[in-house]
């Protein structure tokens, strides 16, 4: 992990990843984007709903509210109740924003997340003038839980191919005054497209340096959002490790987990394969709606070797990030 640059006041990282296998950084930018443990609106109760908003889609926009509670205050989550209660006003439009919902039960009242970079209230809804029934219009209850995978704490989780700026220059020399150079060029067409493919890479042709960027949504710091999404990975790791091993007839060794999926299946097998220990590894991450990852590998020495090789190798991965944080 190198040249870590900090911005929007802890909530942006940016930082390079270099000697790691694409697996590796897809598998974290995957667990950041929606298995870090986050504090969301549940149990919504809609008792008055008089607005254009069906109840579904009602019920959709309270739970898509940001919490600003982290998943560790284990008390405000257990004894927050919310309340969004409202007549509509038979004289003007009333916008309803995200301080419009009256926080009890817990010493916390900022449980609900302003807008990170302008500290004002999330517009929630606009009620329209008049209605037959004034007694009615919107009324909603809700209670706060703790997602463990489905939700996100980033606004941003991505990562690029690092550029190579001699190759990047080579490149764009050979662009410009090579085939077709009596032909009017357009830089920009290199600059802006072409220069993806002058990436740094290895000895083998892959991709070896990689450009990460995290912005939290405004919750968790970035740093910690990172510390938190390798810390997943390590058990991840641990835990698909505990599954027992079997053997086919043939010879091939396999591994199961009915949790695990891409991210688990496609680290491991690059891993495995890169300790030369194997002569044929796959993982099959089974059907979107019903994940079960079988992990597969054909090799001469125990499988427990194996295993405890990517094992190791898997740990020296996370430390060298955690070391960086």
């Amino acid at each position: 992990m190198e040249n870590l640059k900090t911005s929007l006041n802890g909530y942006r990282i940016d930082f390079e990843l270099s000697k790691v296998p694409i697996p590796f950084v897809n598998g974290l930018r995957r667990i950041l984007l929606a298995e870090i443990p986050t504090v969301v609106i549940r149990d919504v109760v809609i008792r008055a709903n008089t607005t254009q908003l069906n109840h579904e889609m009602l019920k959709h926009r309270v739970m898509m509210l940001p919490v600003n509670v982290q998943a560790s205050e284990v008390g405000v989550v257990r004894d927050t109740k919310l309340r969004l209660h409202f007549d509509p006003s038979p004289e003007v439009d009333r916008v309803v924003t995200s301080d419009d919902f009256v926080v009890s039960g817990s010493t916390r009242k900022d449980v609900l997340l302003k807008d990170r970079d302008l500290g004002t209230p999330l517009l929630f809804l606009k009620l329209n003038v008049g209605g037959k029934h004034p007694e009615d219009g919107v009324q909603v209850d809700a209670t706060l839980g703790v997602d463990e995978a489905g939700a996100s704490q980033v606004c941003v989780a991505t990562f690029r191919n690092h550029i190579d700026p001699e190759r990047a220059k080579l490149d764009r020399d050979t662009y410009l005054l090579g085939e077709g150079a009596n032909a009017a060029k357009d830089t920009r067409i290199f600059d802006n497209h072409l220069i993806q493919r002058s990436f740094e890479m290895d000895e083998r042709g892959r991709p070896t340096r990689f450009d990460f960027a995290i912005e939290s949504i405004g919750v968790v710091p970035a740093r910690d959002l990172l510390r938190q999404a390798v810390e997943v990975y390590q058990r991840k790791v641990t835990e698909f490790l505990k599954e027992p091993i079997s053997k086919t007839d043939d010879g091939m060794f396999s591994i199961e987990s009915v949790v695990e999926g891409h991210t688990l299946g496609a680290f491991a097998q690059v891993l495995i394969l890169d300790s030369g220990l194997v002569d044929f590894v796959s993982y099959d991450p089974g059907h979107p709606l019903v994940p079960k990852l079988t992990l597969r590998f054909r090799t001469k020495v125990k499988a427990e070797t194996v295993l405890e090789r990517f094992r190791t190798d898997a740990m020296a991965l996370f430390e060298s990030i955690l070391k960086g944080v």
